[in-house]
């Protein structure tokens, strides 16, 4: 039996039926689907039966790259994370992190505000990053005959970054009103902060 927390349901169940479907017979339901021969059934046991493999190295600059194959689909991922972020700050001088996140895709030596984004969706790719406490992170998914493209765009921002005074100042006021909506106007976000204050 696949563990309930691996299973993908891409073949809907017919709303006749799911209509007549109880809480206690979705666990049945599950194991009969698994039991059937539907496609998506077929994927997710052979995604079960495979061995995951993890390839981890060391690049002679110290960056440390991890690979982890899945080709079931011709499809790529790519994250580039820093081990810095919010907690790196000084009191009083917070959102550093975020505003350099914000400023990686607003350009380098050889290309312009937002044309790292506009040459990863012209290959059909999405991109976005992210900032924590103690990382920030950078990642693409397009497809894998692109994946050298985006590593190179990385690579280029990671090294000619261009940290223009004008697009930075307008990026300082983006981050304050993203933290007046996710922070300052939210209950649960005021009370996540004051938690951390005191924690850490």
């Amino acid at each position: 039996e696949v563990p309930e927390e691996v299973l993908i349901w891409q073949d809907p169940v017919p709303e006749a039926d799911y209509n007549m479907i109880g809480s206690r017979d979705i666990k049945r339901l599950k194991n009969e689907i698994i039991k059937s021969e539907l496609p998506s059934t077929a994927l997710v046991k052979a995604a079960w039966g495979a061995k995951s493999e993890v390839h981890e190295f060391m690049l002679d600059n110290g960056m440390k790259v991890i690979v982890k194959p899945d080709r079931r689909a011709p499809v790529a991922v790519s994250q580039v994370w820093y081990k810095v972020g919010s907690s790196y700050e000084e009191p009083g001088a917070t959102g550093l992190s975020h505003v350099l996140e914000h400023m990686m895709f607003k350009g380098t030596e050889s290309l312009g505000p937002g044309e790292f984004s506009r040459i990863i969706s012209a290959l059909g790719g999405q991109e976005n990053a992210f900032t924590g406490q103690d990382y920030t992170a950078y990642f693409e998914n397009l497809s894998s005959e692109h994946l050298e493209r985006a590593l190179q765009l990385e690579a280029d921002r990671m090294r000619h970054l261009k940290l223009d005074p004008e697009h930075f100042a307008k990026e300082v006021e983006v981050v304050k009103e993203e933290r007046r909506l996710r922070t300052e106007d939210q209950p649960s976000g005021m009370l996540r902060e004051q938690f951390q204050a005191v924690a850490y």
